[in-house]
């Protein structure tokens, strides 16, 4: 396995071992969301409101048209 650190290549037991560390490190190092209590500005809550407003405009213009269907496209003179 592949880990980010020296040496590189490692057994899967230790690459295990490696990136479950790095991930409780990173989590314990995190702020606590508090969206549920007030408007939360965290990078995490920002990009899931646009994720969810670019869903909810898809959903409303519809699904794209498929490739057998013909439109107009003006010529450029």
């Amino acid at each position: 396995m592949t880990i980010v650190a020296t040496p590189g290549h490692v057994c899967v037991e230790h690459a295990l071992e490696f990136w479950s560390g790095l991930l409780q490190y990173a989590h314990g190092r995190s702020a606590i969301c508090v969206k549920n209590y007030q408007v939360c500005d965290c990078p995490l809550c920002e990009e899931h409101g646009a994720q969810q407003l670019r869903a909810s405009a898809i959903k409303s213009v519809g699904p794209s048209p498929g490739d057998h269907v013909e439109f107009a496209m003006p010529i450029a003179s």
